[in-house]
């Protein structure tokens, strides 16, 4: 093997077949790399440089990123939710983990242009945005973490563009509607206490009797349940501190509720038998345990098209509840209190249903700044008269500097 060292840094020598081979120390430990051509090699021994001076160590070197995703996945399991770190698992495993996509590739062989690729190749494989959009979640809070390990350089997801989901109109039912489909199940207090609180499916299903104060008429969410991919149930806290919520609920509803505890649920006690799994529900299945999301999803449908309805998500549900609460003036924040979400969320996916009362406000503004006429009268005196109208003359002489200005110089005033 003959030796030349090239221009750059770090050593490269050429090798007998015409090959360079770049030896790089990091942390005592020494890696090569053989290239083609002696630029090649330069180029690598330089980048390889700038990255050790940015904080690159010896693991990054031999730690491909599907390797790091799911020691990354490992760590967080104790600080995500359930069906949060369920989703992510999967998808790095279907998305990111895999060889074919990016996950052979070594962590400091990772950057912008490479991740870039991935969400150009699910897109033309027909992967939604939506998910790609937590794809790029996943593999950003895996390379922040890489970065502070200094197993990269930088974090190369801040850089790329991602496809976002397009946002859908969404499909409610109107006051007429809800009326129709109570008519048609007035003894369905499940879906009574959906449509009058719009809270989410998961929430509904892992109510407790303990969450009610009976005397009060408040209902406070603390839960929810979701479905493993593996089957079975799991009860979860809900996503935000929003979410852990008390809603007020009117004496007809307490007396519906009344009556599923008196009635509805010792009969189902007693039909189940010793098949009877107690967890306390207010809406539990047929033998005591959490309903299953899906199928509650599906019944939904189907008594939505015998009562004659337009078939809407059972989601749709908790728009249809917004809806409705802002269209007869209900204020923003007490509408966002109820759903468990921020304002902001709610006037981003609902502001079109808010009244556009733009003539009250008017009104109200015309009013507030109104002048109020002064008669100072023959007894006033200069002093009194000078007081009066000192203000009004600053007002004008302000104006009229200011019009000034707009005749003198336009691209000033």
């Amino acid at each position: 093997m003959s030796k030349k060292r090239a221009a750059g840094t770090g050593s490269i020598y050429k090798l007998p077949n015409n090959t360079w081979r770049v030896l790089t120390t990091i942390q005592n430990e020494r890696i090569s790399h053989t290239f083609r051509t002696q630029k090649a090699a330069a180029e690598y021994s330089r980048k390889m440089a700038d990255q050790i001076g940015l904080g690159l160590t010896f693991d990054a070197t031999q730690k491909d990123l599907g390797t790091f995703v799911k020691e990354w996945l490992a760590i967080k399991e104790t600080k995500l939710r359930g069906s949060t770190m369920e989703s992510y698992s999967r998808l790095a495993r279907l998305y990111i983990q895999p060889l074919t996509l990016i996950g052979g590739v070594l962590l400091k062989d990772i950057n912008a242009a490479r991740i870039q690729a991935l969400y150009s190749t699910l897109q033309n494989k027909n992967v939604g945005k939506r998910t790609i959009e937590i794809v790029h979640t996943i593999l950003y809070g895996c390379l922040k973490h890489a970065r502070k390990l200094g197993l990269v350089s930088q974090n190369w997801a801040e850089l790329v563009e991602v496809p976002r989901p397009e946002k859908q109109e969404m499909n409610v039912w109107s006051e007429d509607q809800v009326s129709s489909f109570l008519a048609a199940y007035p003894d369905n207090t499940f879906y009574r206490l959906a449509l009058a609180t719009g809270m989410r499916r998961g929430e509904l299903i892992g109510l407790q009797w303990q969450d009610l104060d009976w005397r009060s008429g408040t209902l406070k969410v603390k839960r929810q349940v979701y479905e493993p991919a593996g089957g079975g149930f799991r009860f979860q806290e809900p996503k935000t501190a929003r979410g852990r919520r008390a809603i007020r609920l009117g004496p007809g509803m307490i007396e519906a509720l009344r009556a599923q505890f008196n009635q509805v649920i010792p009969l189902a006690r007693a039909i189940a038998g010793d098949h009877w799994k107690e967890y306390d529900l207010i809406f539990p299945s047929t033998i005591g345990t959490p309903r299953n999301g899906y199928e509650i999803s599906k019944e939904f449908k189907r008594l939505a098209r015998q009562a004659g309805l337009t078939e809407i998500r059972f989601h749709g549900i908790r728009h249809t509840a917004a809806s409705i609460m802002l269209l007869y003036g209900e204020p923003a924040v007490r509408v966002a209190a109820i759903l468990g979400q921020s304002v902001a969320v709610l006037l981003e996916t609902y502001a079109h249903y808010i009244p556009d009362d733009q003539e009250r406000t008017a009104a109200l503004m015309d009013e507030l700044t109104t002048p109020i006429k002064v008669d100072l009268g023959g007894d006033a005196s200069r002093t009194d008269r000078a007081q009066i109208l000192e203000p009004a003359i600053r007002i004008e002489r302000g104006a009229r500097e200011h019009r000034q200005l707009w005749s003198d110089h336009p691209e000033k005033a």
